[in-house]
């Protein structure tokens, strides 16, 4: 195992779970607006 190991499976890590983070929450984001607009829909269908 070289010291560069020192350096690049930190990073990588950090880059891993920096990624992960970014994609989740966009992915929370659209599968919590998709929800309001669904409850939106069925607001709407129940009023008429």
């Amino acid at each position: 195992m070289t010291s560069a190991h020192i350096f690049f499976i930190p990073a990588v890590l950090l880059l891993g779970g920096s990624l992960g983070y970014i994609f989740g929450r966009r992915l929370l984001l659209a599968e919590q607006e998709e929800q309001r607009r669904a409850a939106q829909r069925r607001a709407q269908a129940e009023a008429e």
